[in-house]
C-alpha cells in the first residue's frame, strides 16, 4: 500500500468520504478514472476499511473480488477491515474468503514488545523459543508452547549472578548476548549465542554455549569460543555428526558433541542471495536436501529471508528462484524489518517460521524493539518453501492448531523483573507476595556500575503500570535517595519519575546529560503511588492518581533516539533508587 500524494489527495479524499456513505457508484467510478486501489490514508487505512464502515455490503464485495483488496490487511493500528466488520452481516462473507473466523484467528506479532532473534524448536508436542537478552539478565529467555501462538517464559539459558558479572559487567547498551539458538540432540537442549563484547575487547565476537538436560534449566556454566562471527546455530546431521553455523553468510564448523571443541576451520557453504549483511544462518534436512536459510539486507527495513539447498552439507548451493521467501514490500505496512527466520516442523507434517519484525509509531519511532511474527510455510511443486506466499507478514490468520485447553509448561519460573548486566541479591530481590526490595548502591542510571535498577520490557505502544512505594520500617535512617519509576532504554537513554524527601520530578537523560526536568514541591512521608500511562510517544505522569505532567515527543527511549552505540533492544520501565536506602515497590497493573 502507499500513502497516497498531493497529486491524487482530493481523487482519494473523495472515494474514502464516498466509500464510507456507501455510495457504490461513486467509488467505482473513481476507481476506474482517478483513485489507485493501493492508496491509503495517513493512518494507514485502505479503501476496504472505509467501505466496510460504510456498510455497503455489495461494495465491499466490489472491492474484494474485483480489486482484490485484503481482508486482513492492518492499518498503523494495526485493526483488519476483517475486524471492522466483526458483528455484521459482512464478517460471515470474510469467513468465507479468507476460510477462518475471527475465533479461529491469531495475530502477529505473536510476542510483542522486545522478542528479537527468534529461534524455534519441536521436541514431541512442545515447542521452544529462545530470543536475544543482549546485556539484560538473567540471559536468553526460554519460552515454551503447545500451540505456536501462546508462550510462557519456563526459564533462562544464564542465571549465575558471578558469571555475568565477569562477562557482562562492563559492556556498552546494546552488547551481550546476540541472536541465541535452541536445539536438541541425545536427550540434551543446547542454546548458543554470540556473545558481543565491547569494540576495544581481544574479541569482540565469541561465541557461547550451554546445554541442560531440562529446557528450563538449570544450564551449565557456559563454554566461550574465540570464534569470530555472530549468529550461530547447531545443526546434527543423520550420521550423528554436530556442526556450528556462523556468518557471515553461512559459514560451518564441526563440533564435538557437547559443543566445547571446534573440529574445523569455518568454511563458507554459501553467501546469500542478495550479498548484503548475510547472517542468521540455520539448516535443516527434508527430502534429501539440506535447505540453507539466511537473514539478509540487516535488520532495518531491507530485511529478508533467504534460502539455498544442496544435495551435499558442503555444497555448492542452489539459490532459490523464489528468494526472498520472506520480505515487507509493503511501505505503508504496520510490521516492517521482517527477517531472521527460523523453520519448524509441526507434529503433523506441517512447516512455519518464526522471524524477528519491528513495528513503528508514526512511521518512525521504534520503541518496542523486534518482536517475533509466526507465518506457515509452503512447499512448491519444485520443492523449495515460500513463507505466507511471499505476501511478506501477516496480519491475522488462522491459528494453526484447533483452540483446545493450553497445556501451560511443567515448570514455569517466577523471574520476570530483569537487570542491566547482572544482579546482586544482596541489594535486589523479590518477595514471594511479588514485592521488589532495592537498597541503593549510591550510583544513578547512567553508571554502566548501577545495579539498583529492576526492568521489564515495554509490552505495547499503549500500556499503563502503577507502582505503590515505600520505605519499610525496619529502615530507619533518614530517606536521602531520589527512587521511583524509570523508563529506560539504555545507560546513555532513560527518564525517571521519583521522589527526594522534599520533592517530586521527573527528568529525562540523552547521552551525557539530564536535558529536562520538572519538579514540584512535595513532602515524601513513606508511601507514595505512582503511575505511568503510556499512548505512543505521549506519557502521562500521576503520583497518588494526581496528573502532575504530560510529556509529547518522547522518542529518546526509541531505538532511534539517539545516534550512540548498539540501539537495536527495546523500552522498558521499571522501579530504581539512586542513593543508599532500602525501599519497597508492589506493582498493581500492567494494562
Amino acid at each position: 500500500m502507499n500513502l497516497y500524494t498531493s497529486k491524487t489527495e482530493a481523487a482519494a479524499k473523495r472515494a474514502f468520504e464516498a466509500a464510507e456513505r456507501g455510495e457504490y457508484e461513486t467509488v467505482v467510478h473513481l476507481i476506474d478514472h482517478r483513485f489507485n486501489t493501493e492508496d491509503c490514508d495517513e493512518n494507514g487505512n485502505s479503501l476496504l476499511h472505509y467501505a466496510v464502515k460504510g456498510k455497503n455490503q455489495k461494495l465491499v464485495e466490489y472491492l474484494v473480488e474485483r480489486c482484490n483488496m485484503d481482508p486482513t490487511w492492518a492499518n498503523q493500528s494495526m485493526c483488519t477491515p476483517y475486524d471492522l466488520a466483526s458483528g455484521s452481516a459482512m464478517e460471515e462473507y470474510f469467513k468465507g474468503i479468507c476460510g477462518f473466523s475471527l475465533e479461529e484467528s491469531y495475530r502477529n506479532p505473536v510476542l510483542r514488545g522486545m522478542h528479537p532473534d527468534p529461534s524455534i524448536i519441536r521436541v514431541g508436542e512442545d515447542y521452544y523459543m529462545v530470543h536475544s537478552s543482549f546485556l539484560f539478565f538473567p540471559c536468553i529467555p526460554i519460552s515454551h508452547s503447545r500451540d505456536l501462538i501462546h508462550w510462557k517464559t519456563i526459564g533462562y539459558a544464564v542465571t549465575d549472578e558471578i558469571w555475568a558479572k565477569e562477562y557482562l559487567g562492563d559492556l556498552e547498551g546494546g552488547r551481550g548476548f546476540w541472536a541465541p539458538d535452541i536445539s536438541f540432540s541425545n536427550g540434551r537442549f543446547y542454546i548458543c549465542a554470540t556473545l558481543r563484547n565491547n569494540d576495544d575487547a581481544p574479541y569482540i565476537q565469541t561465541q557461547m554455549i550451554t546445554s541442560s538436560i531440562h529446557p528450563q534449566g538449570p544450564y551449565e556454566t557456559p563454554y566461550i569460543h574465540n570464534l569470530l562471527g555472530i549468529d550461530p546455530s547447531l545443526f546434527t546431521d543423520e550420521d550423528g555428526k554436530r556442526y556450528m553455523l556462523i556468518n557471515r553468510g553461512a559459514r560451518i564448523v564441526e563440533i564435538s558433541q557437547d559443543g566445547k571443541q571446534l573440529l574445523s576451520q569455518p568454511e563458507l557453504i554459501w553467501y546469500g542471495h542478495s550479498g548484503h549483511a548475510p547472517e542468521g544462518p540455520h539448516l535443516i534436512k527434508k527430502d534429501g536436501y539440506y535447505y540453507c536459510f539466511l537473514a539478509e539486507g540487516g535488520t532495518g527495513k531491507g530485511h529478508m529471508i533467504t534460502v539455498a539447498r544442496s544435495r551435499r552439507l558442503y555444497g555448492p548451493y542452489e539459490n532459490c528462484p523464489y528468494n526472498p521467501i520472506m520480505h515487507q514490500r509493503d511501505e505503508m505496512g504496520a510490521i516492517q524489518c521482517c527477517g531472521h527466520g527460523k523453520p519448524v516442523e509441526t507434529q503433523d507434517g506441517r512447516w512455519f517460521m518464526v522471524y524477528l519484525s519491528s513495528r513503528f509509531i508514526n512511521g518512525s519511532w521504534g520503541m518496542l524493539g523486534r518482536e517475533t511474527c509466526l507465518d506457515e510455510i509452503t512447499w512448491t511443486a519444485d520443492g523449495w518453501p515460500v513463507v505466507n506466499k511471499r505476501k511478506g507478514p501477516s496480519y491475522i490468520e488462522r491459528i494453526p492448531f484447533p483452540k483446545t485447553d493450553e497445556k501451560t509448561a511443567a515448570v514455569n519460573t517466577k523471574e520476570v523483573w530483569l537487570s542491566p548486566r547482572t544482579r546482586d541479591r544482596k541489594r535486589v530481590w523479590t518477595g514471594e507476595d511479588g514485592t521488589v526490595w532495592i537498597k541503593g548502591d549510591g550510583l544513578d542510571l547512567c553508571s554502566r556500575k548501577c545495579n539498583s535498577l529492576l526492568l521489564k520490557f515495554q509490552p505495547d505502544f499503549s500500556f499503563s503500570a502503577e507502582f505503590e512505594m515505600w520505605i519499610p520500617e525496619e529502615e530507619q535512617e533518614e530517606f536521602t535517595s531520589d527512587a521511583g519509576v524509570t523508563l529506560y532504554y539504555d545507560e546513555n537513554t532513560y527518564i525517571k519519575f521519583g521522589v527526594t524527601k522534599n520533592q517530586i520530578f521527573v527528568t529525562e537523560y540523552v547521552d551525557n546529560a539530564y536535558v529536562r526536568t520538572e519538579k514540584k514541591d512535595f513532602s515524601f512521608e513513606g508511601r507514595v503511588l505512582f503511575r505511568v500511562e503510556t499512548d505512543g510517544l505521549n506519557r502521562t505522569f500521576l503520583l497518588n492518581n494526581k496528573i502532575l505532567w504530560r510529556w509529547t515527543d518522547v522518542t529518546s527511549i526509541c531505538s532511534e533516539g539517539l545516534t550512540k552505540g548498539k540501539r537495536f533492544t527495546g523500552a522498558t520501565y521499571g522501579v530504581y533508587v539512586n542513593g543508599s536506602n532500602l525501599l519497597c515497590w508492589r506493582q498493581h497493573s500492567e494494562i
